[in-house]
């Protein structure tokens, strides 16, 4: 017996310990007996003297061997064992009988039975020998089955792993072949694609050599792709062989980061924009040159100079149309004091010739009283006119016309000054300029536009910090706003046959970096759904003829453009409107 042999051997017997045996004997002596010498050899012993029930105890059981008689009540052995094979085809059947013949036994193991013992045993040992060798047949045939099992399981396993990786190959082979051929098309998709777009594209490596080069780049500077190969870009670009100071290329080499500048350079067509971009090493992520892509922004430097032209000739004209708009106004605004300046004045003139009078003749009485020769006469006189011009009348008259008219000259003068400081052109470069003082003159040169609608409450920071800005164009921002606010309040009051006012409050407050000034209102408010679209041009909710739609777009971009601030709103329909100018300290 070989190692593996004995291996099995030896597991076999200590698994014999747990094993089941239905034992059908209708003899109870020898059933006994049987029983109690396998109970002694460590197995497990079921006990029928029935056919009948012994299938029934197999069925239920489930026991590992079984060992029955050939002559029994109920179902005889052959039918026991018939019933029993059926059920389980390689279960271990012995036939222990002494009443059979050689045609039982040769019936028996033709139908299945692996063993046949004749009775009387004479020696039990025989019996737990056929046991023991049965249970070994069994576990070998397991063995075997499960081996053969695991056989056609590792070969149809195997089998299936070299079909599928025959196919992962075959497909492995189409995909390489595809991202092959996908890498050619890509490539010269690539290429083409990089040829097509009007920018100049170049690659360059750390020595400042163009590494590749798009055909517009080439065509630029009068040279085909291939030649400026392994060329120094300031060479091919800038016409110069030292590297310049403000190469974008040298600014990514040192600092590793994406580098914007624009230059001017008539070889290669006007204003250029450079960005150079870090190139890094797809194997190691090492820095290893850069992508430098430059556009002609000759074009649009041009547009937008127009632009700004355009803009400023829109605000001039906006300007003027604000300053024909309120000069009607301002001429209601002065024609009140002056008016009342005019009838003092004639007050006046009247009152003097009668005060002239009367000094006369108080100069004729001193004249008298020098000379000591004074008329009751003279003083009858005196008392006569200081009653005829009514003398406490005028005292206390002419004091308070004089008052007025100084009033209404300062009124007239403070318009007057407003007037020319709003309309004055201002400087094209921004000035350390008071907040307050336009938001002031503002307020009084539009004071016909909103004074019949609304009160306006100032809420002006007194240690409001200068501001750089350009005065007359923010001047201009405060109108439209104002005006806007009190149409706004006008539209929500309609008719308005009770005389009742809104209120506009405007606030100035410094802040961090920053100076804020906010407008609020009492008017009809801004819907929702429009709230985005106020600031874009010729967009306007007012009749046609009473808007152009360019108020507030003028006003974003002299905030925002222009100053590098911000212009916000916060609105709720029907109850006002509030807009947040912030404009930067520097």
């Amino acid at each position: 017996m070989n190692n593996q042999s004995r291996q099995n051997y030896v597991s076999l017997h200590d698994s014999t310990k747990q094993k089941t045996i239905l034992l059908a004997e209708d003899d109870l002596v020898v059933q006994q007996s049987m029983a109690t010498y396998l109970q002694l050899q460590g197995y497990r012993t079921i006990e029928t003297d029935n056919g009948t029930h012994a299938l029934e105890l197999f069925s239920s059981r489930k026991p590992d061997i079984l060992l029955t008689d050939l002559r029994m009540p109920g179902l005889d052995g052959l039918q026991l064992l018939s019933s029993v094979i059926a059920m389980e085809p390689g279960i271990p059947v012995i036939i222990v009988s002494g009443m059979g013949t050689m045609e039982d036994a040769i019936e028996a193991l033709r139908i299945g039975a692996w063993d046949y013992i004749t009775k009387p045993i004479h020696e039990l040992a025989l019996l737990g020998h056929a046991v023991e060798r049965a249970l070994e047949r069994a576990f070998l045939l397991q063995q075997s089955h499960q081996y053969h099992k695991t056989l056609e399981e590792t070969v149809a396993g195997r089998t299936a792993e070299l079909k599928k990786r025959t196919r992962e190959l075959e497909r492995e082979i189409k995909q390489r072949q595809a991202a092959d051929a996908a890498i050619l098309h890509a490539k010269n998709e690539w290429e083409y694609t990089v040829d097509s777009i009007p920018d100049f594209i170049a690659l360059l490596d750390m020595e400042h050599r163009l590494v590749r080069v798009n055909k517009p780049l080439a065509r630029a500077v009068g040279m085909l792709p291939e030649e400026m190969i392994g060329e120094p870009c300031c060479r091919i670009l800038r016409g110069r062989d030292e590297i310049p100071e403000n190469c974008p290329h040298s600014r990514v080499m040192e600092s590793g980061c994406p580098c914007t500048l624009e230059v001017e350079e008539d070889r290669l067509g006007g204003f250029i924009q450079f960005t150079a971009s870090p190139f890094h090493d797809p194997s190691d992520n090492t820095l290893i040159g850069s992508v430098l892509i430059g556009r002609n922004t000759t074009a649009r430097k041009k547009m937008e100079r127009e632009k700004e032209a355009i803009l400023s000739q829109l605000l001039h004209a906006q300007k003027l149309e604000s300053v024909g708009r309120l000069a009607a106004g301002i001429a209601h605004e002065i024609n009140t004091p002056t008016q009342f300046i005019g009838t003092n004045i004639d007050f006046l003139q009247v009152s003097f010739v009668d005060v002239a009078k009367l000094i006369s003749h108080l100069h004729a009485l001193l004249k008298a009283a020098k000379s000591k020769k004074i008329a009751p006469a003279m003083t009858t006189k005196i008392e006569a006119d200081l009653e005829e011009i009514d003398w406490e009348y005028l005292a206390e008259e002419i004091p308070e016309a004089i008052r007025q008219s100084l009033d209404g000259v300062q009124r007239v003068t403070s318009i007057v000054q407003a007037m020319k400081e709003f309309s004055h052109p201002g400087s094209r470069k921004k000035e350390q300029v008071n907040l307050n003082r336009i938001i002031e003159t503002t307020v009084t040169v539009a004071r016909n536009e909103w004074k019949y609608v609304a009160d306006i409450h100032l809420q002006l920071d007194d240690e409001l910090p200068l501001i750089p800005c350009l005065a007359d164009e923010v001047g201009q921002v405060i109108l439209n706003l104002l005006v806007n606010a009190a149409h706004g309040i006008a539209e929500k009051l309609g008719d308005n046959p009770t005389g009742e006012k809104g209120t506009i409050t405007i606030s100035t407050l410094p802040r961090d970096q920053y100076v804020e000034l906010s407008m609020t209102d009492t008017g009809a408010g801004i819907p929702a759904e429009i709230q985005k679209k106020i600031f874009d041009p010729f967009f306007t909710t007012k009749e046609v003829g009473k808007g152009t739609g360019q108020g507030l777009a003028i006003a974003q971009d002299v905030i925002v453009n222009k100053h590098g601030g911000m212009l916000d709103v916060e609105s709720i329909e029907g109850e006002g409107a509030t807009f947040i100018i912030r404009l930067p300290l520097e």
